[in-house]
């Protein structure tokens, strides 16, 4: 089930889609592509490769989604999908593996989670993000700017970064260099005093 949640989050997947096998163990880190995991959109046939990690600058691995693959580490392998049922048939493109999730959730007390909610939560963290609408789509597989735009959530989180990049403030460092502007002039005011 937390794969399920991981999927929907991080990689964007509808709940139809993982519970009818479009993310298949075949897919992650595969010899053709052992640094991506390919997950597949069943509404509108898209193909998503996500890297899994990059190489820096300086020759370090760095990996992209670390707590995401701790939990991909631990899901037993009972077919060919990542999310199926412990006798390894899929939970088909209807509601019955939502209905799981839910279930599960509401026994660890996490009332309201669900798999919308997951994926939900992740098309929000790409316009928190400040992506681009081009680059969430390409991570989204949204074909149509009318689909992507109708998961830009007004957060409080986006309209603080707004309202800073609008007042031209709009990172830690940018803050910090104002503040040092500000008392480097009042510094020279003094010292022309």
């Amino acid at each position: 089930m937390a794969a399920a949640a991981v999927l929907a989050f991080e990689w964007l997947m509808r709940p139809s889609s993982i519970g009818a096998g479009y993310a298949a163990w075949t897919g992650y880190r595969s010899a053709a592509h052992p640094d991506k995991i390919l997950v597949n959109h069943r509404k509108n046939g898209e193909a998503a490769f996500h890297p899994l990690e990059f190489v820096d600058g300086d020759g370090q691995l760095v990996p992209l989604y670390p707590d995401a693959e701790d939990i991909l580490r631990q899901v037993p392998q009972y077919g060919t999908s990542i999310v199926c049922r412990k006798d390894g048939r899929l939970f088909g493109d209807g509601t019955i593996l939502a209905q799981e999730v839910r279930a599960v959730a509401d026994e660890l007390e996490l009332y309201g989670f669900n798999l919308d909610k997951c994926r939900h939560g992740g098309m929000t963290e790409l316009e928190e993000q400040e992506l681009t609408e081009g680059q969430g789509r390409v991570l989204s597989k949204h074909k149509t700017s009318h689909a992507y735009r109708g998961y830009a959530k007004e957060t409080e989180k986006r309209v603080l970064k707004a309202t800073k990049k609008r007042m031209g403030v709009s990172s830690a460092k940018a803050e910090k260099e104002q503040v040092e502007n500000i008392i480097s002039e009042k510094a020279k005011d003094v010292f022309q005093k």
